[in-house]
């Protein structure tokens, strides 16, 4: 089992880390997670805790299944995510952080509380008072490797969904397998159609034939993004 705890007091403890960083297409995602102390464990609790590891290392039918139940059983847990539009404008770092932000804002903590916070990674999040940046933290401890698996299964639920609402945007890109990220099928798809206004402009444009890069993939011409929600509380 991944640790419980990352210092041993009374402090509220929140995981924070984040799905999609390197994609070419969508949003980037993160999550926060609270796990209960062990004094209030239930069986499931205790079942549950042992199957919670880095979401890269479970499969996805498993990880929808754990996603589920930390649903169910954390008290706090929330997703935040900020768009391809939003990074495009402002950069991938602040939208890692915007994302952190919102995904713990989500949580509805109450008055002044001011929990520590266990960033997996490297990215801080300046303002906060009480913050750790761990690398390779969502194999560490449960909170985060907790939170990794609410943001991975909340970002390809909306891979799925956006490429169920639009026929034919999935088979162009390779999307259903990618996931968003930049394979070869990815890019291919990128020099024969040019890109989708869910794209990231700065991690695509060397992918994009000069001809096509102010035209989506149906060959009109680009109309204003449309922002997609950026906060969904669980």
């Amino acid at each position: 089992m991944l640790a419980l705890r990352f210092k041993d007091d009374d402090v509220l403890e929140v995981g924070i880390d984040e799905a999609g960083r390197g994609c070419f297409w969508g949003p980037l995602v993160a999550g926060a997670c609270s796990w209960p102390p062990r004094s209030a464990w239930t069986a499931e609790h205790e079942a549950v805790a042992l199957e919670i590891r880095d979401s890269k290392k479970i499969s996805p039918k498993k990880r929808l299944r754990i996603a589920d139940a930390i649903r169910r059983l954390a008290p706090l847990a929330a997703v935040g995510s900020v768009s391809a539009a939003e990074i495009d404008e402002h950069g991938i770092t602040w939208a890692n952080q915007e994302a952190f932000r919102r995904a713990l804002g989500g949580l509805g903590l109450q008055g002044d509380l001011k929990p520590r916070l266990l960033l997996d990674g490297q990215i801080p999040l300046p303002g906060h008072p009480d913050f750790h940046c761990i690398v390779e933290g969502d194999g560490t401890y449960l909170n985060i490797a907790a939170a990794s698996i609410l943001a991975k299964v909340e970002h390809d639920r909306w891979v799925q969904a956006t490429c169920d609402a639009e026929p034919g945007l999935a088979e162009r890109y390779g999307l259903r397998t990618c996931m968003g990220y930049g394979t070869a099928v990815h890019r291919a798809g990128l020099k024969e159609h040019g890109p989708h206004r869910q794209h990231r402009t700065l991690f695509v444009r060397n992918w994009i034939p000069s001809g096509l890069h102010s035209m989506p993939s149906n060959g009109k011409e680009n109309k204003p993004r449309i922002e997609e929600p950026c906060l969904i509380k669980l």
